[in-house]
């Protein structure tokens, strides 16, 4: 298991070239800030920020997939123990992927969730999200002609898209990035897109605000569904032991997704705590 340090200008450009040098995603490595960057007074006693990048035994999307899996076979094994006896079922595969019992014609009941078995057990499904992007469409969109511009300033040039959806506009960043544009927790995706959504809304006052999402590598998509499954993993652990667990900081759009992922969970409350940028998800037990 690998454990090299690097230093850089800030945080995340040690963490950058890392990456780089590492070959791995952000996804694949533990990251521990050894130093932070400092700027000292008119420039005497600066100092590079410093991390350490430790490669996971089995990396975090991976780790959360087997969760995922674990949960499904659990739910599965507890509807097949508390199925009613004498009665012909067969095992069949939905779309999703997971498997359940259908009874045969003639029997079958009204279905839901049974008696102590909360219907948050079973996980749900992973729902990919497909998009009309077009080349076409962001070169004559001005906020995404400014990301390709920004792009060429940050020596990672590529080609952007761009889809008009009922939640607004969506620009994807079309390139393997190896996560250099993702960042450490989406921080650097997210900076860009907040200079991506002040373009695309100077001096929109009469036609109003529009909501602007970037993305990579589908990262929005994998992020949203692996906090999903640790609410749910940790929401889990918070009924079983009647203590409260803390999530790490995030940001706004990442506290809405826990927020929504446990709300209905039986035995669990949420809510948040602290300061930006510092602020982070409280999973209580109830009463």
């Amino acid at each position: 298991m690998r454990s090299m340090e690097f230093s850089g200008n800030s945080v995340d450009e040690a963490i950058f070239i890392g990456l780089n040098e590492m070959g791995v995603t952000i996804d694949e490595v533990e990251i521990e800030t050894i130093q932070s960057e400092s700027k000292g007074l008119f420039g005497i006693g600066a100092k590079q920020a410093v991390v350490r990048l430790t490669e996971r035994e089995v990396p975090l999307v991976m780790e959360m997939e087997q969760v995922y899996r674990k949960e499904k076979e659990a739910s599965y094994q507890q509807r097949r123990e508390h199925a009613p006896r004498g009665r012909d079922t067969r095992v069949e595969r939905r779309d999703d992927g997971e498997r359940y019992d259908r009874p045969e014609r003639g029997d079958r009941g009204q279905r839901g969730p049974r008696e102590g078995q909360p219907r948050e057990h079973a996980p749900e499904p992973v729902i990919e999200e497909h998009y009309d992007y077009s080349e076409e469409l962001a070169k004559n969109t001005p906020c995404a002609v400014f990301l390709g511009e920004l792009l060429q300033k940050m020596n990672t040039p590529a080609p952007v898209l761009a889809a008009d959806t009922e939640n607004g506009l969506r620009l994807c960043i079309d390139a393997e990035t190896m996560g250099l544009l993702i960042g450490r927790r989406g921080e650097t995706l997210d900076a860009m897109q907040y200079l991506v959504s002040l373009v695309a809304n100077k001096n929109r006052k009469d036609e109003g605000y529009v909501r602007v999402t970037l993305d990579t590598e589908g990262y929005r998509s994998r992020r949203e569904e692996t906090l999903k499954r640790l609410a749910r993993r940790n929401a889990v652990r918070v009924r079983q032991t009647g203590r409260p667990v803390s999530m790490e900081p995030m940001n706004p759009y990442e506290r809405r997704i826990l927020h929504s992922a446990l709300q209905g969970f039986t035995g669990v409350t949420t809510h948040s705590e602290g300061e930006e940028p510092n602020r982070h998800v409280v999973i209580t037990p109830t009463r």
